[in-house]
């Protein structure tokens, strides 16, 4: 797997720019790459539900309850934690509760890095982990990432505009083709009916008719 140099190198590969022998050097190419490293490589792991960085975890309840409101515990989100995908069985940030039998977006809110919720200890929780060693990473967000280095530093190293553009729609076709490989390792999700649909008469011969679009 690729060294956080090697990114580097390839982001200034991109770019026509010289290489560099640590991030740390003192060049120009090298300060402009430290200076968007780690602002950067957290956007990029919190945008998409990239399989590497998803990790599970169960959490106790904090002491005490929230100040106000209608929850009536609170949990501490782990350290690392860039983005919630699920708390208990529901789907963060997502109104589907007609959808589900499971908890609902009314038992819980996200608020300054904890969970205040309605839902029994130990809760559990999917969320997006931040993974600072690049060894870890997908090859296909690795190249990503690369670009999107190449497109943020890209005028401070080149002093071009044009370059800026070129660099930019190199990390847009790199950041597709890397959702596209990531989302190859997906399990489908299916939803249950909601209420609209089942409540909708069936044919003569007991079967549900078939919902199409403008129907």
């Amino acid at each position: 797997m690729a060294s956080q140099t090697d990114i580097c190198n390839d982001a200034l590969t991109i770019l026509g720019a010289g290489t560099i022998n640590a991030i740390t050097d003192q060049s120009n190419q090298a300060r402009a790459l430290n200076a968007v490293w780690n602002v950067q490589r957290d956007a990029e792991l919190r945008k998409h539900r990239w399989k590497f960085s998803i990790v599970r975890a169960s959490m106790p309840a904090l002491a005490g309850a929230p100040a106000s409101g209608p929850y009536t515990q609170w949990f501490q989100l782990p350290a690392g934690c860039l983005r919630v995908l699920e708390v208990g069985d529901s789907y963060a940030a997502t109104d589907l509760s007609d959808y589900r039998s499971g908890p609902t977006l009314d038992d819980y809110s996200i608020e300054g890095g904890k969970v205040l919720s309605n839902l029994s200890a130990p809760l559990s929780i999917r969320y997006v982990q931040q993974v600072t060693d690049p060894t870890q990473w997908d090859a296909a967000f690795t190249a990503a990432f690369a670009a999107r280095l190449a497109a943020r530093t890209c005028f401070r190293i080149t002093q071009s505009n044009e370059s800026v553009k070129l660099a930019e729609a190199r990390y847009k076709q790199d950041i597709l083709d890397a959702i596209r490989a990531n989302a190859l390792e997906t399990t489908p999700t299916f939803l249950a009916d909601d209420t609209w649909v089942s409540t909708r008469p069936v044919g003569s011969d007991g079967s549900a008719p078939t919902t199409r679009f403008g129907a």
